[in-house]
């Protein structure tokens, strides 16, 4: 062994402030980790407007994100889709219970998705195309889509893709 690694490591000085320095950084992390958590889920609320001449649609319901893993995750969707002409409603609201699974990729503030499968959770009454149009735009699996993300005041965060309005982890 070195002779002066070997006087180095025994010089109490020294080994103060290595120990500092490690106290201090794992003081660091354990700090980020306690006070600035990465969550698992995301619960967004969302009302979207369909309007349409005389004929308008209202979607309405809870999108919640579940992370599995740093490049994978999936997303359900509870809510009702709502048909009006003029002011009067020209079907009964009809119930949307899904489920989108993804693969991603982040750059920045932007996320590149891939769906891996979707499925109807039990009390969907909903269409494929109605879904697409109104709650999800891509639910084929191989489907792709670009999403902004951004951090709003440093508490709340907004993303979605560029078909959709953003949407607002509220949790």
């Amino acid at each position: 062994m070195n002779r002066t690694i070997l006087g180095i490591i025994k010089s109490p000085t020294t080994l103060l402030f290595l120990g500092g320095f490690v106290l201090a950084l794992l003081g660091f992390f354990l700090k980020e980790m306690f006070f600035y958590p990465v969550k698992s889920t995301c619960v967004a609320p969302m009302s979207y407007y369909a309007i349409d001449e005389d004929n308008w649609t209202l979607a309405r319901g809870v999108y919640r994100f579940y992370s599995e893993g740093y490049n994978k995750g999936r997303t359900v969707y509870i809510g009702t889709i709502n048909h009006y002409k003029g002011d009067l409603p020209s079907q009964s609201p009809i119930p949307v219970l899904r489920e989108v699974r993804f693969s991603s990729t982040a750059e920045k503030n932007i996320m590149h998705s891939t769906i891996t499968s979707q499925s109807r959770r039990l009390g969907d009454q909903s269409t494929d195309a109605e879904v697409t149009k109104y709650v999800f735009p891509h639910i084929t699996p191989g489907d792709t889509s670009t999403s902004s993300i951004y951090l709003l005041e440093g508490k709340v965060l907004a993303a979605g893709t560029e078909t959709v309005p953003r949407v607002l982890c509220i949790n």
